[in-house]
């Protein structure tokens, strides 16, 4: 009860103090109310309430308390309230059963069945819905553990051969600030592996263009992380900068006026151009190049956990199985080394 009480004017206060004060906020209720007994007064009513916008709240405020991003955060209510279209029930009485129907109605899909690694990323939203409920007091277990994952073959790595490198770089214009502009972001994006999501906020004074080096922020993991231009990203971010004629302060921006940092989206778009360009039959896409960074670190015999390091990864075992992809031969030619 002293707990609902403090969540009650934690979500009446989001909308006037930022985080960081509803966290000293919290503190305080917590320190003043410690030995306080609180009963909630009885009414003559006895109608069960049916809760969930409450809950779900509530678990919203504590996971912006805890300094999740804005983006995880609606990921997770996204999927709570597609549970909730489906299951028509309290989120406190969940079982593993409702778990198993929604995800089975889930495969089906509106437009098209979902495939088996799509399920295992609702179940997963799902399981961290869950475990929220369970951190809040809500729920004492959480009934996603219970539901199986399904198995999902591990496809090849998707990265991008030598040749089809340089017919991309050969597509950039560099006769234009646009072709410039492609150029210098298809380098950036090659040598760094940055997620798309991280280059926006990159501002051209963060880079140390002697020894090539930068920090950028990774949104996903809240952290920094150094990352590395190789001789030609340093080159061709310098001819893009000295074809600007803008004062924006940030490394990549829009041609059009006033400058603003190019959004998220738009490099996807970026990189459908320069790919239509090279005549290029196969997808391209931002993440495809940060693929391709780590296979070639392997390749070139750089170790996992240094990869991993360089990319953000804090668990080696995505490095491996869903970015760093060995040489074609690379295990035959280990083991005829090594095996008489």
């Amino acid at each position: 009860m002293k707990e609902q009480l403090i969540n009650d004017v934690l979500l009446r206060m989001q909308e006037v103090i930022n985080r960081e004060q509803l966290r000293v906020l919290e503190q305080v209720l917590l320190a003043v109310m410690y030995t306080v007994d609180v009963v909630r007064m009885e009414t003559g009513l006895s109608t069960e309430l049916d809760d969930n916008e409450y809950i779900l709240d509530t678990i919203k405020l504590n996971m912006k308390k805890r300094d999740l991003s804005n983006k995880t955060i609606d990921q997770y209510m996204r999927a709570s309230r597609m549970f909730l279209d489906v299951v028509h029930k309290n989120l406190r009485n969940v079982v593993p059963t409702d778990i198993e129907y929604y995800l089975n109605e889930f495969s089906r899909g509106k437009l098209k069945s979902n495939s088996p690694q799509s399920i295992n990323n609702e179940r997963q939203f799902l399981s961290s819905v869950f475990t929220w409920l369970r951190r809040c007091n809500f729920i004492t277990s959480n009934p996603v553990e219970n539901v199986a994952k399904k198995k999902v073959p591990r496809k090849p790595i998707d990265f991008l051969q030598g040749i089809e490198v340089e017919e991309l770089r050969t597509a950039c214009d560099q006769d234009t600030v646009k072709g410039k502009r492609e150029r210098a972001v298809l380098e950036f994006l090659l040598s760094t592996g940055a997620r798309v999501g991280e280059v926006p906020d990159i501002k051209i004074a963060d880079i140390d263009f002697v020894s090539g080096s930068l920090m950028i922020y990774g949104h996903k993991d809240r952290e920094y992380r150094e990352v590395y231009l190789n001789d030609a990203a340093r080159v061709h971010i310098k001819r893009y900068l000295d074809s600007r004629q803008d004062d924006s302060p940030y490394l990549f921006v829009t041609l059009r006026k006033p400058a603003a940092p190019i959004h998220e989206s738009a490099y996807r778009d970026l990189l459908q151009d320069i790919k239509a360009k090279a005549e290029l039959r196969r997808r391209v896409y931002p993440h495809l190049m940060r693929k391709t960074m780590a296979s070639s670190l392997r390749q070139h015999g750089a170790s996992l956990d240094d990869i991993a390091d360089i990319l953000g990864h804090a668990n080696i075992k995505v490095t491996r199985d869903y970015y760093a992809a060995q040489a074609p031969g690379q295990l035959r030619h280990v083991h005829k080394s090594c095996i008489a």
